[in-house]
């Protein structure tokens, strides 16, 4: 893993009102768009829930944490959050920090389809995890529609993951999830399902800088 790949990453869990979300997207472009300017920034992406209604994922990335906060902490972050607040729910909202441990594939784009799976490992199974995580990276590979996929751990808690999946589209993803050999392929990591988190989401990305 190469240092680009040693990046922090935030994720936001956003529930917008009903009604807003084509009007929240829009002002979410025009911000990212600034924050795309920003030296420290190395990518951002919008994802839209196809299960959970009016419920967005922004995930950034940047160079490391220091250069985050100063940013978190600037007029410019605090004047991108007053255009957003009108649309959000703030008892849906909520921040992830996380180190990317691995990474595979290419930047997103619009269209395509994230999946979030949240793990927990246990601290006398330390390194299982990420074992499990590369032994079914090398079995997918090639997999017809997925874009690649990055195992990501939590800086609040080292013993939580997350591995994030792209694939083309939702069509791509469900036949994946209903093949013979998605429990089979997967089930290494069945045992570290973070229960206390919903074990996982799929989010289509509807914006990427």
């Amino acid at each position: 893993m190469n240092d680009k790949d040693n990046v922090y990453r935030v994720m936001v869990r956003m529930r917008i009102h009903p009604g807003m979300e084509r009007d929240f997207e829009k002002t979410w472009r025009e911000v990212a768009s600034s924050i795309a300017r920003h030296p420290a920034n190395v990518g951002q992406s919008l994802a839209k829930s196809p299960d959970e209604d009016g419920v967005y994922y922004i995930v950034s990335d940047w160079e490391n944490e220091d250069r985050f906060h100063q940013f978190e902490h600037s007029p410019e972050h605090a004047a991108n959050r007053m255009r957003l607040d009108p649309y959000r729910d703030s008892a849906g909202t909520s921040m992830t920090p996380m180190l990317v441990s691995s990474r595979l594939g290419s930047q997103p784009s619009p269209g395509r389809v994230r999946v979030a799976l949240y793990l927990n490992e246990p601290e006398s199974d330390k390194g299982s995890i990420e074992n499990a995580y590369h032994q079914i990276s090398t079995t997918l590979a090639g997999r017809s529609g997925l874009r690649g996929n990055e195992l990501l751990r939590s800086l609040r808690d080292p013993r939580r993951f997350a591995v994030l999946s792209e694939w083309d589209d939702i069509a791509t993803y469900r036949e994946w999830e209903r093949s013979p050999e998605h429990l089979p392929t997967t089930s290494p990591l069945a045992r570290y399902h973070d229960k206390g988190l919903g074990i996982f989401g799929s989010y289509e990305v509807v914006a990427a800088y």
